[in-house]
């Protein structure tokens, strides 16, 4: 009879530890793929379509990111007409595109005038706010006429962030959470 009762409360306690493991998970504020049950989100072939209308081209890669409460698609397009590779984020609820910047080179005579920060800077911010190791690095000019520094960080706690660095200001603009990546980065 003893054996019975101590069965029964073994069980009783495994199954409350796994009850709390699992509660203590679901209340974790890191981003994940279980995170895009939250939204109601639009087609990928839906905003795909939409930075088309925008820039056309063909799609190189795609990110699925969270900005702030935002969920985010992001195509790397490379354009049908010059060539150069643009980053079109789209809102992934709203279906609505919200920001195009075109990737330059190291050599670009704009973005180089405008930086007043460099990029060695910029690496030595991201990196003392979010320790990690860089894995991407690009520079963009916004459509609306900034200039940014984006890199993508393997943190030390695992997970793989993206950070905007104003080349300008050397103030970090955004930094977002990746929850997943298709394709390949042109390096």
């Amino acid at each position: 009879m003893l054996n019975f009762f101590y069965i029964y409360f073994m069980r009783f306690f495994i199954i409350f530890l796994i009850s709390i493991s699992f509660h203590q998970a679901s209340l974790s504020d890191e981003p994940d793929l279980d995170d895009i049950k939250l939204y109601d989100i639009v087609k990928v072939e839906h905003c795909l379509d939409q930075a088309y209308d925008r820039i056309p081209g063909y799609a190189r890669k795609l990110e699925f990111k969270i900005e702030g409460d935002d969920p985010i698609y992001e195509f790397d397009i490379e354009s049908k007409i010059d060539g150069s590779f643009y980053n079109v984020e789209c809102n992934a609820e709203e279906g609505f595109i919200t920001e195009i910047e075109k990737e330059v080179g190291s050599d670009n005579k704009v973005f180089n005038n405008a930086a007043k920060i460099s990029i060695d800077q910029a690496r030595i911010t991201v990196l003392n706010i979010h320790p990690g190791r860089i894995v991407s690095e690009e520079r963009e000019i916004g459509m609306d006429g900034s200039f940014t520094y984006e890199f993508d960080v393997k943190t030390d706690a695992g997970f793989e962030i993206k950070v905007d660095v104003d080349a300008v200001t050397g103030k970090i603009e955004e930094a977002n959470f990746e929850l997943y990546e298709i394709g390949l980065e042109k390096e």
